[in-house]
């Protein structure tokens, strides 16, 4: 099922206080003009030496400081409601590392009494594609194995049944980690660092800080290490996360190793196949997985990616129990969070490779709690900093590099990163340029570098630190980053650009409908081909900001100059956001990056499958 299939459509008149109130939050979080003359107290690693007022204030790179509790934001700021899962029936059983145990306080919501449960457990597990299907199928054992108050647990994912009187009376599905053959072979000495990266979907940096303040409070009591600068290259999770994981554009994917969504990504080099080869034992997986990374209008693999992955127990999960859906995601499974159950597979997988002694690369990522809303992740603070804090106080960390993560809110995701103490003191030079990079200009392509130098952690010696073979696209975090690399040099498009100032200006005058008009001549050009889908006009320019990447005036006359639009089309109400650059001599225009769809779509674009102009299309049988 597609996600246009799960996407609800506001009704138009709604979007008015929605669109003001969003592009007051997008233009305080990074646009803002007005500059603070305090310097923030919660924020990581502040160097005093940089001009009070900005974020990043580098000669290739100027980003405001923006207070994420400014009093224009506090309004929108609001406890969201709590989802009643189960409708409040809580679970029967709960696990633990290796076994099922029954919740004994939960019988009497349930009417029954232990003697007239009769309940059983079945394995299932991924089923390999073949070349025509995707990469959802699931099968199950054949016997279901009977039991009473507990049971230990040999398999990975298990179904649990339980009736009463002939019929089912309660249904749950439980993840283990199970050592593997593949896991209980390696062997490595010394034993390296694990990497363990845990994904927030759709957060900013400053939301984080507004929606989980404990989870942020933990992390700097630990010594973490926040980028201030690190700016998204693209526009949604995917063209983010694949720079992070191969190094690569989406194009540049395209043409090396996955042709077009009809094809598996198995022939794509992903990070965690380096650290594969070389012993580590390595874990994929995501929560609300029916949209997830590989399989969201893709065909994801053919051959199971790493030798753990939760995404295909949280989809079949999801199918089976999922409940409190609202949006896009399950809010619950049974009478569980799904991000609270992700969280806890996570805490097993850690656990279990702790304690065999097995180095580990995890790549983990969320987005049932914070796809769909600004203030749901809040929901979470708790249950985050829990999950944090018994990895620290039980020694999980002791040997791993942890990075939390996002991909955007809107252009300045949050990423943190801690190293291990006695790392920080023992290789101090790479931690000390780590902490310079803070206030540099960052992106997803040098988070990549970084995985790649912590294949070889104990190389990161002084002389490796200092070394002259440099990347202008990416560099690792424990490299000095230039102080004059611009968005240009960073290859982050203008349209994501954060190192700029913008000015509002008349939406209605002759260059901004000039540059509202190309935009929409463009989108119709993309949907040149498919004639079930309708042929936009302009019907609104809503918001209209000259942008500009110089420390000078920001209305300069400048040869070049970038105006970032908000307009909505016709037929469907689309709004859009576009940033389009006007070369004045000679006079041309051209789209910057990629036009950002803002509002939802609903099933108007359920006539296609290509998932890049489903954003544009409005399919003709609606008219």
């Amino acid at each position: 099922m597609g996600l246009d299939e799960f996407k609800v459509r506001v009704p138009s008149l709604l979007w008015i206080p929605l669109l003001i109130s969003g592009a007051l939050l997008f233009f305080v979080d990074v646009f803002q003009l007005q500059y603070y003359s305090r310097v923030p107290v919660k924020e990581f690693s502040l160097d005093q030496k940089y001009l009070t007022g900005f974020t990043i204030n580098t000669p290739g790179c100027r980003i405001p400081y923006m207070d994420p509790f400014d009093e224009h934001i506090k309004k929108f700021i609001e406890t969201p409601e709590v989802p009643k899962c189960n409708k409040g029936i809580p679970a029967l059983f709960y696990s633990n590392l290796t076994s099922i145990v029954l919740n004994y306080s939960s019988l009497p919501s349930y009417n029954v009494t232990v003697s007239e449960l009769k309940c059983c457990y079945k394995a299932f597990w991924r089923v390999e594609p073949k070349n025509d299907e995707h990469d959802n199928k699931i099968d199950y054992s054949e016997n279901c194995i009977k039991f009473s108050e507990s049971v230990n647990i040999a398999d990975e994912f298990i179904q649990v049944v339980c009736t009463y009187d002939n019929s089912i009376k309660y249904k749950d599905m439980f993840s283990f980690v199970p050592l593997k053959d593949t896991s209980a072979k390696v062997t490595i000495n010394p034993r390296p660092l694990n990497v363990l990266m845990i994904g927030l979907d759709a957060v900013s940096r400053l939301n984080l800080h507004r929606q989980m303040p404990k989870t942020v409070h933990f992390l700097q009591e630990i010594e973490a290490v926040e980028l201030l600068g690190y700016n998204k290259v693209a526009d949604n999770t995917f063209p983010n996360l694949m720079p992070v994981l191969t190094g690569m554009t989406e194009n540049e994917l395209t043409s090396s190793c996955w042709p077009s969504t009809k094809h598996y990504f198995d022939k794509c080099h992903f990070i965690w196949k380096d650290y594969k080869e070389k012993g580590y034992v390595t874990a994929y997986g995501e929560d609300s997985s029916w949209m997830g990374l590989f399989n969201y209008q893709r065909r994801g693999f053919q051959k199971q990616p790493t030798d753990y992955a939760y995404n295909y127990f949280n989809r079949n999960s999801e199918k089976e129990i999922g409940n409190c859906h609202k949006m896009n995601v399950y809010q619950c499974e049974g009478a569980r969070y799904v991000y609270n159950d992700l969280l806890d597979y996570i805490k097993k997988f850690s656990v279990t490779m702790d304690k065999n002694n097995l180095p580990y690369f995890a790549f983990f990522w969320g987005a049932s709690l914070s796809h769909d809303y600004l203030n749901k992740p809040r929901l979470g603070d708790d249950n985050y900093y829990n999950f944090f804090k018994s990895l620290q106080d039980e020694g999980h960390l002791n040997n791993t590099v942890l990075i939390f993560m996002s991909r955007m809110e809107e252009r300045l995701p949050f990423v943190i990163i801690s190293l291990p103490k006695w790392y920080r003191i023992q290789y101090q030079r790479a931690y000390k340029t780590l902490e310079r990079n803070v206030r540099r200009l960052t992106t997803p392509f040098d988070l990549h570098e970084t995985l790649r130098d912590l294949l070889h952690p104990f190389n990161l010696t002084d002389e490796y630190v200092d070394r002259e073979d440099r990347k202008s696209r990416g560099y690792s975090f424990f490299s000095e980053i230039p102080s004059k690399r611009t968005c240009e040099d960073a290859a982050i498009e203008s349209h994501w650009c954060t190192c700029q100032q913008s000015l509002e200006i008349d939406q209605n005058s002759t260059v901004v409908v000039e540059v509202a008009d190309y935009a929409v001549e463009y989108i119709n050009f993309e949907l040149e081909g498919y004639a079930q889908c309708a042929n936009l006009s302009l019907e609104e320019v809503l918001n209209a900001r000259l942008m500009t990447h110089s420390n000078n005036s920001i209305v300069a006359e400048n040869t070049i100059k970038d105006y970032m639009l908000t307009i909505r089309t016709s037929p469907g109400d689309g709004i859009f956001e576009v940033t389009i650059r006007r070369s004045v001599n000679p006079n041309k225009l051209g789209v910057m990056g990629t036009i950002s769809r803002l509002n939802l779509y609903g099933k108007q674009s359920s006539c296609i499958t290509d998932f890049h102009l489903k954003l544009y299309c409005y399919c003709k049988k609606l008219l």
